[in-house]
C-alpha cells in the first residue's frame, strides 16, 4: 500500500516569492508529497502594492489560497513571516483546515526596539547605496514595484505588534502541533523568543538546523526538509 502524504503549502518570506522556496520544495517531491505556493499580495513581477499591507492582508491570501483549492488537512510551511501567517490564520480563523505547522526562522519580537536595525535595510535609497547587489535581486523579484514593497514592508513593521501581533492567548488557542525551527547561525531571530513562543503553544517543539542561516538559499535545506518529512512519516 503506497503511503498517502497531506499536501504541503509553502509560504515565503517578506520581499520574498515562490522562486526562493523552489530548492526546498523539490527535495519533498523527491519523497512523493504535493507542493503548493503563491506569492503574497505586492510581491512578484505580478504583484501591485496595496494600500493595506498587513499580515491580516496576507492571512486572507492563504484563506483564500485555501478554499480555492479546497484543501481539507493540509500542513503549512512558512518561512520567517510566512511563518507568522500560518499561526496567524490558524489563531483568527475558525475554519482554518491547517493540521500542521512548521516555522523556519520566524520572528516573534516584533517590539520597537527590536525592529530599528530592520528599518534601515527596508530604505531604498540607502540599500542602493551601500548594498547595491541586494537592490538589484529586488528589483530583479519585484519589478519596478521593489522600491514601494520596501515600503510599505517598513511600514508593517512598524505597526505589526499593534494591529497584527500574536498574543500569549493567540497562541494558547492554536491546538495543532506547531515546530519552531531555526538555524544555529540565524543572527535575526533568537533562541529565546523562539522557546518564549513554544512555551505559550499547546502542542509544539523546536529544532535548530546546523550550518544555516536566516535566508533559505544560506540553509541546510536536506535537514530542514529531513526534519519535517521524519514528523509526517
Amino acid at each position: 500500500m503506497v503511503k498517502s502524504f497531506p499536501p504541503i503549502i509553502f509560504l515565503h518570506d517578506t520581499l520574498e516569492t515562490i522562486k526562493e522556496l523552489e530548492g526546498l520544495m523539490a527535495l519533498f517531491r523527491e519523497k512523493g508529497f504535493e507542493t503548493f505556493a503563491f506569492n503574497f499580495s505586492g510581491h512578484g513581477l505580478n504583484g501591485t502594492i496595496p494600500a493595506e499591507f498587513r499580515v491580516d492582508l496576507f492571512a486572507r491570501d492563504l484563506d483564500q489560497f485555501l478554499k480555492k483549492n479546497k484543501f481539507n488537512h493540509p500542513v503549512v510551511f512558512g518561512h520567517s513571516l510566512g511563518g507568522y501567517v500560518a499561526l496567524y490564520h490558524k489563531a483568527n480563523y475558525e475554519d482554518s483546515p491547517i493540521e500542521m505547522i512548521f516555522t523556519y526562522g520566524t520572528k516573534f519580537n516584533w517590539s520597537e526596539q527590536n525592529i530599528k536595525k530592520e528599518l534601515t535595510r527596508l530604505a531604498p535609497d540607502y540599500l542602493m547605496a551601500k548594498f547595491p547587489q541586494e537592490a538589484s535581486v529586488m528589483k530583479e523579484r519585484h519589478g519596478e514595484n521593489w522600491k514601494q514593497l520596501l515600503l510599505s514592508t517598513a511600514h508593517m513593521f512598524q505597526n505589526l505588534e499593534k494591529l497584527d501581533g500574536l498574543t500569549k492567548e493567540d497562541l494558547a488557542e492554536i491546538d495543532i502541533p506547531v515546530f519552531l525551527i531555526l538555524g544555529d547561525q540565524d543572527r535575526e531571530i533568537s533562541k529565546e523568543e523562539t522557546a518564549l513562543m513554544s512555551s505559550w503553544l499547546k502542542h509544539s517543539k523546536t529544532k535548530v538546523i546546523s550550518h544555516s542561516k536566516h535566508e533559505l538559499e544560506r540553509s541546510n535545506l536536506r535537514e530542514i526538509a529531513d526534519t519535517v518529512i521524519h514528523q509526517l512519516d
